[in-house]
């Protein structure tokens, strides 16, 4: 398996420089973010800006991190208003205690081993305020085009596939990663932003 530093940097390397596109997810979360208007939001694994372009573009401060340098450079190329962060998501983040109020993570969360999973997941909750959202997206065990139940398993529903592992959840996974938080919205659904249909699930949880 590359080294995923390597990995994102070269992929990232070979996107064009032009603004990134986005879908509207985020747009049924609209009240919630209104929580945010004088805290950045924190834009995890944020790859060329997608999300942080359509909060930008909103009035919203964003921290947009990521683990590749060649992602945060595109970000700061393309949305001069967003702070960029480098994190290693595995090294804990960079961010006091109950100090955010939202905290975005789309399609970052699925790479990882489950222990590793759990740990992210709680140093999250640890970052967030009491009452604060995570916003999340992670592969489906349906998403077979990207991946899912293909490779070298490692895990349950995380595989090798030769370049890079990725995790692929079943709703009872989803079920016992947040435990303890407060669910606001799960659905697993189909998106179209992609060369080929993916299947993901969308999570709204509450500290």
């Amino acid at each position: 398996m590359t080294n995923q530093r390597e990995y994102w940097n070269n992929e990232f390397s070979k996107s064009n420089s032009t603004k990134p596109r986005y879908d509207l997810w985020l747009d049924k979360y609209a009240d919630i973010l209104e929580q945010s208007k004088e805290t950045p939001v924190i834009d995890l694994g944020c790859g060329l800006g997608g999300d942080s372009l359509y909060l930008a573009e909103r009035g919203y401060k964003v921290i947009s991190c990521d683990l590749s340098e060649a992602a945060l450079e595109k970000v700061k190329a393309n949305i001069a208003v967003c702070q960029t962060v480098a994190i290693n998501l595995l090294q804990g983040l960079p961010f006091e205690e109950s100090s955010a109020k939202i905290i975005i993570a789309d399609l970052c969360l699925h790479y990882f081993y489950w222990k590793d999973t759990v740990k992210i997941v709680n140093d999250i909750k640890r970052a967030l305020i009491p009452g604060g959202y995570l916003l999340c997206r992670v592969n489906s065990t349906e998403d077979t085009n990207y991946g899912a139940g293909q490779g070298d398993r490692i895990e349950e529903n995380y595989f090798d596939s030769g370049k890079i592992r990725k995790r692929f959840f079943s709703r009872e996974q989803i079920e016992e990663l947040f435990t303890g938080w407060n669910f606001k919205y799960l659905s697993e659904y189909q998106m179209d932003r992609y060369q080929y249909p993916k299947i993901l699930w969308e999570i709204a949880v509450q500290r």
